[in-house]
């Protein structure tokens, strides 16, 4: 049985973990400036406090399911999107998104996975990180759970 980083193992499904720190750490930045402003600005405060309530609840919403059995993937990236689900057989790649400060800071990766349903492309978001080799990391892990890249299952594809 695989240790895995980024998913916890159910039988054959596979569950994301979410990744609890960069959550907390951004809440309590805005909680701090909602109780810094208070006095001064209670409107704003409240607003600020009603964000922070609702990046808790779509933490707890967030969901990525690989499912090995049914050979399906579900993801529900927020809590206003209902959960998606598609085959396997109609994976086509993996993207990643890295969002640069001034051209060379990398603030924010993106790893989404992308799929090709009736000629449309449709994708999920997996996961985020802040470096690139954290992202490496979740490709990595991905991709061994979907047997991908095996000479044998016709998808292999360098690295």
């Amino acid at each position: 049985m695989n240790n895995y980083q980024f998913y916890k193992q159910e039988g054959n499904q596979y569950i994301f973990k979410n990744q609890p720190v960069f959550i907390t750490v951004l809440c309590i930045i805005f909680l701090i400036i909602a109780g810094l402003i208070f006095n001064n600005a209670r409107t704003v405060s409240y607003v600020i406090i009603a964000v922070v309530a609702l990046i808790m609840i779509n933490f707890f919403t967030k969901k990525f399911i690989i499912d090995m059995d049914q050979m399906t993937i579900t993801g529900k990236h927020t809590i206003f999107v209902p959960a998606r689900t598609y085959p396997l057989e109609n994976f086509r790649n993996f993207h990643v998104l890295a969002t640069k400060y001034l051209g060379f800071i990398t603030t924010n990766v993106v790893l989404s996975i992308y799929f090709e349903v009736d000629g449309k492309e449709k994708h999920l978001t997996i996961g985020q990180a802040l470096t690139q080799k954290g992202i490496q990391k979740m490709v990595n892990e991905t991709e061994d759970i979907m047997n991908i890249n095996n000479p044998e299952n016709g998808h292999q594809r360098p690295l």
